[in-house]
C-alpha cells in the first residue's frame, strides 16, 4: 500500500478507533473529557506562573503545573467543603415538615380541589385527594430523612473516588504536556494536512480558553446576583438556592427556567418546614422575581460578552448550534453545543475558507 494511500487511511482508522473507545470506555472518555476541560481552564495559570520570577529564579514548568494542580484540589476541596453541608441541611429541612399541621393550615384548599377534580372526573369520588397527597408527602418526607444519602453513596461504591483520582491524574499529566493531546491527532492526520491542523488545534484551544474562562464567570456572577438578591429580601435557604440557580445557568436557556423551578420548591420547602404556611407564595414570588432579573441581565450583558465574544459567532449561528445540539444529545448535547461548533467553524475554515457559506460563518473568526 503506497504511502499517500495510507496517509488516507489514518483518518479514518482514527475515527473507528475513537468511536470504538468512545462506546466502549464512555465512563473512561467522561473522566478525559473532564480532565481535558481543566487542563484547558488551568493552561494560561501554567504560562503566567512561567513567566514569574522568585529572586533572580524564574518558575519551571513543573512547579507551575504542580502549582496550578494545587490550586486545582483546594477549589475542589473547598466546593465540596461548601456545598455538602448545604444539601444535608435541606434535606434536614424537609424532614423536619410537620405534616399534620401543613394538612390542616390548608384543608379547606384541599377540599376544594378534590371537589374541582371530581367534578371534571379527574380522580375517582370515592378517592380522597386529601389521603393521596397525605401519602405523597409522607412517602417524599422519608425518604428526605435520608440524610447522609450522598456520604452512603459515596462510602459504599468506589467508583466515585476512582473517577476524582482518573480526573486528577490525568489533569495533571495534561498540565504537564499540554502538546500529548495535539501529537495524538497529528498522529491520526495525513502528513499533506499536519500543518493545517497544527493550525485549527492552536486556533480552538484559544477559543475555548476564553468560552471556559467566560463560562465560568458567568456561572459565578449569576451565583452571586441570585444568592445576594435573595439574602438582602430575606428568603429561607438564599446561598444554597443561588448556588445551584448559578451552576444550572451553564445549560443554554433551559437552565434559568430550571434553577428558577427549583429554587422556588425550595424556598416553598423552607417555609414550611418554619411553619410559615403564609410567607411560602410569597417567597415562592420573590425568587421567581430574582431569577428573572437575573436572567435579564444574563441575557443583555453576561452572554453577549461570553458567547458572541469569545467564540466569535454571531447570536442566530450560537442559537441554531444550542438547538441541534439539544435535539441530538438533549441536555448534555445544549451544554456541547457551542465548544463543539467552536471546533468545527476553525476546521473548516482551515481546510475549506474558500466555499462562500463557509466565509460567511467564519467571518468574525
Amino acid at each position: 500500500m503506497s504511502e499517500s494511500v495510507t496517509n488516507y487511511f489514518r483518518p479514518l482508522i482514527g475515527f473507528l478507533l475513537f468511536a470504538l473507545f468512545a462506546w466502549y470506555f464512555s465512563d473512561l472518555l467522561v473522566y478525559i473529557l473532564i480532565a481535558t476541560f481543566i487542563s484547558i481552564l488551568g493552561t494560561p495559570m501554567v504560562k503566567w506562573l512561567e513567566k514569574k520570577k522568585i529572586a533572580k529564579y524564574t518558575i519551571s514548568h513543573t512547579l507551575s503545573v504542580a502549582i496550578t494542580f494545587l490550586a486545582v484540589l483546594l477549589v475542589l476541596a473547598i466546593f465540596i467543603l461548601f456545598i455538602v453541608p448545604l444539601i444535608i441541611y435541606q434535606a434536614n429541612i424537609i424532614s423536619s415538615i410537620n405534616l399534620d399541621a401543613l394538612l390542616t393550615h390548608y384543608r379547606d384548599t384541599f377540599v376544594k380541589i378534590n371537589e374541582f377534580l371530581i367534578q371534571y372526573n379527574v380522580v375517582n369520588p370515592e378517592q380522597s385527594f386529601l389521603n393521596y397527597l397525605q401519602e405523597q408527602l409522607g412517602n417524599f418526607v422519608d425518604v428526605a430523612k435520608f440524610t447522609n444519602i450522598f456520604t452512603s453513596l459515596v462510602s459504599t461504591t468506589g467508583s466515585v473516588f476512582m473517577g476524582t483520582f482518573i480526573v486528577l491524574f490525568l489533569s495533571f499529566y495534561f498540565l504537564l504536556d499540554d502538546s500529548l493531546m495535539k501529537r495524538v491527532a497529528l498522529m491520526l492526520t495525513p502528513s499533506k494536512y499536519e500543518k493545517d491542523m497544527s493550525k485549527v488545534l492552536h486556533n480552538s484551544k484559544l477559543l475555548l480558553v476564553r468560552y471556559f474562562h467566560g463560562i465560568l464567570l458567568e456561572i459565578g456572577i449569576m451565583m452571586t446576583l441570585e444568592a445576594t438578591a435573595l439574602i438582602i429580601i430575606g428568603v429561607p435557604n438564599a446561598i444554597l438556592i443561588g448556588f445551584l440557580g448559578g451552576l444550572l445557568n451553564v445549560i443554554p436557556y433551559l437552565g434559568p427556567l430550571m434553577g428558577a423551578i427549583l429554587g422556588m420548591v425550595l424556598a416553598a420547602l423552607s417555609e414550611l418546614s418554619f411553619g410559615s404556611y403564609d410567607m411560602m407564595f410569597s417567597s415562592i414570588f420573590y425568587v421567581a422575581i430574582v431569577f428573572l432579573g437575573a436572567n435579564i441581565i444574563d441575557n443583555t450583558v453576561l452572554q453577549p460578552q461570553i458567547y458572541s465574544k469569545s467564540v466569535k459567532a454571531h447570536p442566530v449561528e450560537i442559537f441554531l448550534a444550542i438547538i441541534i445540539g439539544g435535539k441530538l444529545a438533549g441536555v448534555v448535547g445544549m451544554i456541547f453545543a457551542i465548544p463543539t461548533y467552536t471546533i468545527i467553524k476553525v476546521i473548516i475554515k482551515q481546510f475549506n475558507s474558500r466555499i462562500n457559506i463557509v466565509d460567511f460563518l467564519t467571518t468574525k473568526t
